[in-house]
């Protein structure tokens, strides 16, 4: 459609009737049915509050204060002057590459010019946060919300050892233990769950790799959020649409590299073309051994790991990483929501 033949409420940003109509839809008709399944997410408090601030507030936008938080400006109609960030198209799929909304065997038979991938090398995090910073700033992501983050495991025992320097009535003891910095994110699935379960088409699976979501499409029902079963999906408090990592999409479709990336100190987020044999991401895939976060569940992860020496959830596996701590809470972990939970 051309841009003088789109709706007058799409130019000034506004949420299309089509979207509205399908959002009351579905939200009242399988959404409801199922918020036995959705309450311990809390979507149904998330869709409540959304309506409650589309209603009491201009944009939709949250309080601080009783103010406006005004820098979440593409939110804020008075702030929306054509800056380029609400041209979708543009920003999700400029080259208009196939998009795939389920059958994502048939990529790889298209044979796409790229496949890119995010190697995570475990040896050389250092738990600075860098990454979970340049996220935020670079994709204006609101306060509580994650689209990376870092959590903090330890692998190993502590044994019974003469003059050890844990001292207990018991004995002396050493720690055997290693502590691990774990940066966690969309794995951007080759074959995504949250892809196929989302009943109006808005989340998808770009040729060259990157899981999306098209928030023109998207009415919050938070489907996806449950499908993903590495907790990467959140509904977002300002637009009320699911968001995620997109791996910086914007910035590779301009030949950059994903601002994570590009501020890691310690060089352990590597970003690259897995099609291309001489690029530094194949390279490491092809020297050192890497693994992928649950790779039972069969959604192939393409963030891939070195160093990750079991996976966290796999509680019956003796060389797994044990929780500590995470810097940056995901609101949507298992974690944070036992520990929001009530005591008994």
């Amino acid at each position: 459609m051309a841009e003088n033949e789109r709706p007058a409420q799409e130019k000034e940003g506004r949420t299309p009737d089509r979207r509205g109509f399908l959002k009351k839809a579905l939200t009242l008709g399988g959404v409801l049915g199922a918020a036995g399944a959705f309450g311990a997410l809390g979507i149904g408090k998330a869709l409540a509050a959304g309506r409650a601030g589309e209603e009491s507030q201009p944009g939709g936008m949250l309080q601080a204060d009783g103010e406006a938080l005004t820098w979440q400006g593409y939110a804020d109609p008075n702030l929306n002057k054509g800056d380029g960030w609400q041209d979708w198209s543009r920003l999700l799929n400029p080259a208009k590459l196939p998009i795939y909304h389920d059958n994502f065997a048939q990529i790889k038979a298209a044979r796409p010019k790229h496949h890119w991938v995010l190697v995570v090398d475990l040896r050389k995090c250092t738990g600075c946060q860098s990454c979970v910073v340049a996220c935020k700033s670079e994709n204006n992501i609101p306060v509580g919300n994650y689209r990376t983050w870092v959590d903090v495991g330890q692998v190993g025992k502590t044994v019974a050892a003469a003059g050890g320097d844990v001292v207990t009535d018991e004995g002396s003891y050493v720690q055997e233990v290693k502590v691990r910095n774990i940066p966690k994110l969309c794995n951007h699935c080759d074959n995504p769950p949250c892809v196929t379960v989302c009943p109006v088409k808005a989340t998808f699976k770009r040729a060259d790799g990157p899981v999306l979501v098209d928030p023109r499409l998207c009415i919050g029902c938070g489907t996806c959020v449950n499908a993903c079963p590495y907790d990467a999906r959140y509904l977002n408090p300002i637009s009320h649409t699911a968001d995620k990592c997109t791996l910086c999409v914007e910035r590779i479709d301009a030949g950059l590299l994903p601002a994570c990336v590009t501020t890691c100190v310690g060089r352990a987020r590597v970003f690259g073309d897995l099609l291309d044999p001489k690029s530094e991401v194949s390279q490491l895939l092809a020297h050192y051994p890497a693994e992928v976060r649950k790779p039972e569940i069969g959604t192939k992860p393409q963030v891939f790991y070195i160093g990750l020496n079991g996976e966290l959830a796999t509680a019956d596996n003796p060389a797994s990483q044990r929780l500590i701590y995470t810097y940056t809470m995901n609101t949507n972990s298992t974690a944070y929501q036992k520990l929001n939970s009530p005591r008994k």
